[in-house]
């Protein structure tokens, strides 16, 4: 045992040697890495001196360079200005022309707009004039609408009050079109106004925003830098987009100043041509009226005449029938007596019971009173019948002079008094 124990210490001390020797080995390792060898030392030495000649070089290349570019950018600079403050003088006389013409159109249609209007105000004039007209010829409609039976007859007045009525709503609706169209060119001609007047506005600004600008110089303390003035504008335009702004404003001014002037003409016209054709059906109205009036006063006195003769046959037809009444009348005893006797003759008994010639007799006697009545009878119903008709003919008669009166009534105190109150004079 003492033997194995030594061997067994000998063999984990040599283990432990090798493990010291590794270590060392691995440390000198690593401290050589750390180290430069000489040659690396002169290089970088060499490297610096290099560096530092290139540097001293560029620098006084540099200097030399900057006050190269001070003397020329200081000139640059003192030439842009003096060409900008050019170009702003003559912006300033470009934006004081372009203001004097739109100014000029400007006044021009701002005086085209107040004549316009009262071109407009003239045609409300004359459509609230037809309202009148308008409104007494609706009525005779309706008034000649309350004619009775055979007076409602389509005749020349409704004929020619139902055309008025389309002369009326046809100038109506031509003035309402042509006040339309009016209305719209005034909106135009605003429209024109308020471009050029916004087109003014923007010059006058621009005026003043250049002539600050012009007058500026570098001795002025109210100058500062401005972080991205230099930037694009993506609103901005070419100077031929703004000569052209302008100059679309003006014609475009013209152009609706043009078309007021033809329309205001066109006005002229419409009302002369609408009164015309006014007047005239207003006229065309009234004569068939004073026509119509006249035939229905003729028919209601014939009317009356035959009236009065229709009476009297009435009277005389009365005075008949009683008469026919009372010889019917007349002829009732003698055939109760003839009734009676034969009533009387039939109890007779047996053999006295004979037709006998009074027995023949009162049988023809009865026929023949039976036979008169009758023709008295039948007499009497014609009589009656033609009393009827007499009494229906002036029961008519009475009916259609009731109509005709109630026709003139509405034709000459109603339709005629009303359309007296018709005046195109201030149409």
């Amino acid at each position: 045992n003492a033997e194995y124990g030594s061997s067994g210490i000998n063999a984990e001390y040599g283990h432990y040697l090798k493990q010291i020797n590794l270590s060392t080995s691995v440390l000198m390792a690593q401290l050589a890495q750390t180290k430069y060898s000489p040659y690396e030392w002169h290089n970088s030495n060499n490297k610096n001196f290099k560096s530092a000649e290139t540097e001293r070089a560029c620098a006084e290349r540099l200097q030399s360079e900057s006050k190269r570019l001070t003397d020329e950018t200081d000139e640059i600079t003192r030439f842009t200005q003096e060409d900008v403050n050019k170009k702003l003088a003559q912006r300033l006389r470009q934006l004081t022309f372009w203001k004097d013409e739109v100014h000029s159109q400007l006044f021009a249609v701002d005086k085209e707009i107040d004549t316009l209007l009262k071109h407009k105000a003239m045609l409300e004039n004359s459509l609230e004039a037809t309202e009148h007209p308008q409104s007494v010829t609706t009525s005779c409609l309706t008034y000649r609408e309350g004619r009775e039976g055979i007076d409602l007859v389509h005749d020349d007045v409704e004929i020619n009050l139902l055309k008025e009525v389309e002369v009326i709503d046809g100038v109506r609706a031509v003035l309402v079109r042509t006040l339309e169209q009016a209305i719209e060119q005034v909106r135009r001609l605003r429209s024109a106004k308020y471009f050029l007047q916004k087109d003014v506005a923007d010059k006058n600004t621009a005026i003043g925003i250049d002539n600050v600008c012009h007058h500026l110089n570098n001795a002025d303390t109210d100058t500062h830098l401005y972080e991205g003035v230099t930037q694009e504008l993506s609103s901005a335009v070419t100077p031929a987009d703004w000569s052209s702004y302008s100059d679309a404003n003006i014609k475009k001014a013209e152009c609706e100043k043009q078309a007021s002037v033809t329309l205001r003409s066109v006005i002229t016209g419409v009302i002369e041509q609408t009164r015309n054709d006014l007047v005239t059906q207003c006229r065309n109205v009234d004569v068939s009226l004073n026509k119509r009036v006249q035939e229905c006063t003729n028919a209601k006195d014939r009317l009356n005449s035959h009236l009065d003769k229709v009476e009297k046959e009435i009277d005389s037809m009365e005075s008949n029938i009683s008469k026919l009444k009372t010889a019917i009348e007349d002829k009732i005893p003698p055939l109760k007596v003839a009734h009676t006797r034969l009533a009387n003759r039939s109890q007779r008994p047996n053999i006295e019971l004979t037709r006998d010639p009074a027995h023949s007799q009162l049988v023809n006697e009865v026929q023949l009173i039976e036979d008169s009545i009758a023709k008295l009878e039948k007499q009497l119903e014609a009589s009656e019948s033609s009393l009827k008709g007499l009494i229906r003919n002036q029961i008519d008669l009475k009916e259609d002079i009731r109509i005709k009166t109630k026709s003139l009534h509405i034709d000459k105190d109603l339709c005629q008094d009303i359309r007296a109150t018709i005046d195109y004079a201030h149409y």
